[in-house]
Protein backbone atom coordinates (compact mmCIF):
# COMPACT_ATOMS: atom_id res chain seq x y z
CA UNK A 1 0.00 0.00 0.00
CA UNK A 2 0.67 3.62 -0.40
CA UNK A 3 -0.24 5.76 2.62
CA UNK A 4 -0.05 9.98 1.90
CA UNK A 5 -0.19 12.12 4.57
CA UNK A 6 -1.73 15.33 3.38
CA UNK A 7 -1.78 18.18 5.67
CA UNK A 8 -0.85 21.95 5.89
CA UNK A 9 2.60 22.94 6.87
CA UNK A 10 2.18 21.92 10.85
CA UNK A 11 0.28 19.58 11.44
CA UNK A 12 2.22 17.11 11.78
CA UNK A 13 2.84 15.25 9.35
CA UNK A 14 6.44 13.89 9.08
CA UNK A 15 6.95 13.16 12.95
CA UNK A 16 3.32 10.91 12.38
CA UNK A 17 5.04 9.32 9.14
CA UNK A 18 8.35 8.71 10.98
CA UNK A 19 5.93 6.63 13.68
CA UNK A 20 3.61 4.89 11.11
CA UNK A 21 6.37 3.68 9.12
CA UNK A 22 7.69 2.22 12.42
CA UNK A 23 4.15 0.54 13.10
CA UNK A 24 4.01 -0.70 9.90
CA UNK A 25 7.32 -1.37 9.07
CA UNK A 26 7.37 0.40 5.86
CA UNK A 27 9.36 3.33 4.36
CA UNK A 28 8.70 6.62 4.54
CA UNK A 29 9.43 9.02 2.02
CA UNK A 30 8.77 12.45 2.99
CA UNK A 31 8.17 15.74 0.80
CA UNK A 32 11.29 17.29 2.08
CA UNK A 33 13.40 14.52 0.91
CA UNK A 34 11.92 14.71 -2.45
CA UNK A 35 12.19 18.67 -2.63
CA UNK A 36 15.16 20.04 -0.39
CA UNK A 37 17.27 19.02 -3.54
CA UNK A 38 15.10 21.99 -5.35
CA UNK A 39 14.99 23.86 -2.64
CA UNK A 40 18.47 24.16 -1.84
CA UNK A 41 19.85 23.94 -5.72
CA UNK A 42 17.49 26.86 -7.74
CA UNK A 43 15.30 29.50 -7.38
CA UNK A 44 12.12 28.17 -5.05
CA UNK A 45 9.68 28.23 -8.18
CA UNK A 46 11.62 28.73 -10.98
CA UNK A 47 11.20 26.66 -13.72
CA UNK A 48 14.25 25.36 -13.28
CA UNK A 49 13.10 24.26 -9.42
CA UNK A 50 10.31 22.18 -11.02
CA UNK A 51 12.35 20.59 -13.12
CA UNK A 52 15.11 19.34 -10.25
CA UNK A 53 11.55 18.81 -8.38
CA UNK A 54 10.33 16.43 -11.18
CA UNK A 55 13.48 14.43 -11.53
CA UNK A 56 14.28 14.29 -7.81
CA UNK A 57 10.69 12.65 -7.85
CA UNK A 58 11.43 10.41 -10.51
CA UNK A 59 14.15 8.67 -9.08
CA UNK A 60 12.82 8.34 -5.76
CA UNK A 61 9.01 6.57 -7.33
CA UNK A 62 11.82 4.06 -9.48
CA UNK A 63 13.12 2.79 -7.02
CA UNK A 64 9.93 3.17 -4.94
CA UNK A 65 8.72 0.36 -7.45
CA UNK A 66 11.91 -1.40 -7.08
CA UNK A 67 10.46 -2.47 -3.53
CA UNK A 68 9.05 -5.60 -2.37
CA UNK A 69 4.96 -5.05 -2.98
CA UNK A 70 4.59 -5.91 0.86
CA UNK A 71 6.42 -2.66 2.15
CA UNK A 72 3.94 -0.05 2.90
CA UNK A 73 5.65 2.98 1.71
CA UNK A 74 4.63 6.22 3.52
CA UNK A 75 4.30 10.05 1.53
CA UNK A 76 3.99 13.35 3.16
CA UNK A 77 2.61 15.68 0.93
CA UNK A 78 0.87 19.36 0.91
CA UNK A 79 -1.74 18.21 -1.66
CA UNK A 80 -3.81 21.72 -2.33
CA UNK A 81 -5.49 23.02 -5.37
CA UNK A 82 -4.64 26.72 -5.83
CA UNK A 83 -1.24 26.68 -6.47
CA UNK A 84 0.71 28.88 -8.46
CA UNK A 85 2.30 25.93 -10.78
CA UNK A 86 -0.39 23.42 -10.76
CA UNK A 87 2.50 21.85 -9.31
CA UNK A 88 0.72 20.11 -5.94
CA UNK A 89 -1.78 18.89 -8.61
CA UNK A 90 1.14 17.36 -10.83
CA UNK A 91 2.60 15.87 -8.05
CA UNK A 92 -0.43 13.99 -6.73
CA UNK A 93 -1.14 12.69 -10.16
CA UNK A 94 2.41 10.95 -10.00
CA UNK A 95 1.55 9.60 -6.63
CA UNK A 96 -1.96 8.30 -8.10
CA UNK A 97 0.31 6.71 -10.71
CA UNK A 98 2.58 5.06 -8.77
CA UNK A 99 0.13 3.26 -6.56
CA UNK A 100 -1.30 2.33 -9.65
CA UNK A 101 2.22 1.19 -11.64
CA UNK A 102 2.97 -0.66 -8.32
CA UNK A 103 -0.34 -2.30 -8.31
CA UNK A 104 -1.29 -1.18 -4.65
CA UNK A 105 -4.11 0.34 -2.76
CA UNK A 106 -3.34 4.33 -2.61
CA UNK A 107 -4.57 5.30 1.35
CA UNK A 108 -4.80 9.47 2.06
CA UNK A 109 -4.64 10.35 5.47
CA UNK A 110 -5.56 13.98 6.51
CA UNK A 111 -4.01 15.59 8.80
CA UNK A 112 -5.04 18.62 10.40
CA UNK A 113 -5.00 20.38 14.16
CA UNK A 114 -6.43 23.34 15.82
CA UNK A 115 -4.96 27.32 14.40
CA UNK A 116 -3.28 27.31 17.81
CA UNK A 117 -1.43 23.70 17.87
CA UNK A 118 0.15 24.80 14.30
CA UNK A 119 1.16 27.66 15.29
CA UNK A 120 3.70 26.25 17.85
CA UNK A 121 4.36 23.94 16.03
CA UNK A 122 5.48 25.35 13.33
CA UNK A 123 8.39 27.51 15.32
CA UNK A 124 9.87 24.07 16.75
CA UNK A 125 13.78 24.53 15.70
CA UNK A 126 12.96 21.18 14.23
CA UNK A 127 11.37 22.89 11.01
CA UNK A 128 14.43 24.95 10.21
CA UNK A 129 16.98 21.80 9.68
CA UNK A 130 13.95 20.34 7.67
CA UNK A 131 13.69 23.48 5.21
CA UNK A 132 10.51 23.56 6.19
CA UNK A 133 8.15 26.91 6.28
CA UNK A 134 8.39 28.35 9.59
CA UNK A 135 6.13 31.53 9.41
CA UNK A 136 2.47 30.34 10.20
CA UNK A 137 1.21 34.34 9.00
CA UNK A 138 0.38 32.90 5.81
CA UNK A 139 -1.58 30.26 7.26
CA UNK A 140 -4.96 31.76 7.26
CA UNK A 141 -4.87 33.01 3.59
CA UNK A 142 -4.12 29.25 2.44
CA UNK A 143 -6.84 27.57 4.24
CA UNK A 144 -9.58 30.69 3.16
CA UNK A 145 -8.07 30.11 -0.37
CA UNK A 146 -6.58 26.76 -0.90
CA UNK A 147 -8.29 23.42 -0.41
CA UNK A 148 -6.58 20.28 0.54
CA UNK A 149 -7.45 17.22 -1.84
CA UNK A 150 -7.14 13.89 -2.41
CA UNK A 151 -8.98 12.74 -5.18
CA UNK A 152 -8.26 9.06 -6.96
CA UNK A 153 -6.98 7.89 -3.86
CA UNK A 154 -9.10 4.21 -2.98
CA UNK A 155 -9.41 5.19 0.76
CA UNK A 156 -9.16 8.46 2.62
CA UNK A 157 -9.79 9.84 5.93
CA UNK A 158 -9.04 13.30 8.37
CA UNK A 159 -7.50 12.64 11.18
CA UNK A 160 -7.52 16.06 14.15
CA UNK A 161 -3.95 15.46 16.05
CA UNK A 162 -4.62 18.88 17.82
CA UNK A 163 -4.62 17.08 21.22
CA UNK A 164 -2.92 13.54 19.82
CA UNK A 165 0.78 12.72 20.11
CA UNK A 166 2.68 11.49 17.34
CA UNK A 167 2.81 8.02 18.00
CA UNK A 168 -1.45 8.16 18.74
CA UNK A 169 -1.87 9.55 15.72
CA UNK A 170 -0.10 7.09 14.30
CA UNK A 171 -1.57 4.26 16.00
CA UNK A 172 -5.12 5.50 14.74
CA UNK A 173 -4.01 5.62 11.13
CA UNK A 174 -2.66 2.14 11.15
CA UNK A 175 -6.39 0.67 12.65
CA UNK A 176 -7.82 2.60 10.02
CA UNK A 177 -5.85 1.13 7.21
CA UNK A 178 -6.11 -2.61 9.12
CA UNK A 179 -9.76 -2.84 8.80
CA UNK A 180 -9.96 -0.86 5.56
CA UNK A 181 -7.97 -3.77 4.10
CA UNK A 182 -9.20 -5.49 1.21
CA UNK A 183 -9.56 -8.81 1.25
Amino acid sequence: MIISLNGWPGVGKLTVGLELADILEGRLLDSHTLFNVAITLTDYRSSEYYDVARRVRDIAFEYVLRLAPSVPVILTNVIATGGPSGFAEEHWQAVCHLARDRKCHLYSATLDCEPDEQVRRMALPSRRAHKKLLSPTIMPELRRTRFLFDDGADYRNTFDNSGSDPHATAVEIASWVRVTLPL
